[in-house]
């Protein structure tokens, strides 16, 4: 199919070059075909970039099997995600900013933005590790957003030792239940 492989042209596109040398001419030429084919399904460079962006986040979804520890399932699930998101991919976002803002598009709701947490909260809610009240948009983006974060400025990789703290001292206090009170799931 044409757009699977202009799709695929243009994540190898980002991959080499990076947003910055990212343009219409080489995704058509990659993807033998040309660029008014690719403008009519995708107006900007914005917008086929964050296709081709949510098409590899959905051909490359990060699963955990359940570990019967929410920790322990949280640390593997933010390294899947880590490894998934080296530092040079994630600079594609920072470099797609402005061109992003001028399409009206925002990263918060952009569609290759997932959150695959939700299965790993899910067991840990019914297993009583995780108090579903109170995970709220802001708590449950908290984990990968650190991971991320830190992956951005320190420009490598994160170690398993700062996934390890993330989990420990930032998320499972913000999310477990209290001692005192029953939860509810």
């Amino acid at each position: 199919m044409l757009e699977d492989a202009i799709l695929d042209a243009a994540w190898i596109e980002l991959e080499t070059t990076g947003y910055s040398h990212f343009t219409f001419e080489a995704v058509a030429r990659r993807a033998g075909t040309s660029r008014p084919v690719l403008y009519r399904r995708w107006p900007t460079r914005a917008r086929l970039a964050s296709a081709a962006i949510a098409r590899h986040v959905r051909r490359n979804p990060l699963i955990v099997p359940d570990l019967g520890s929410v920790r322990d399932e949280l640390c593997l699930l933010m390294r899947r995600f880590a490894d998934r998101s080296p530092p040079k991919l994630l600079r594609l976002i920072f470099e797609m900013s402005d061109d992003m803002v001028a399409d009206n598009m925002s990263f918060m709701d952009a569609r290759f933005q997932e959150n695959p947490l939700h299965e790993v909260i899910e067991r840990a809610i019914r297993r009583g590790e995780i108090d579903a009240r109170k995970l709220t948009p802001r708590v449950l983006r908290v984990p990968l957003s650190l991971v991320v974060h830190e992956i951005v400025l320190s420009n490598k990789q994160i170690s398993d030792e700062a996934i390890a703290e993330i989990v420990d001292q930032v998320f499972l206090p913000l999310a477990a239940p209290d001692e005192s009170s029953p939860v509810s799931g």
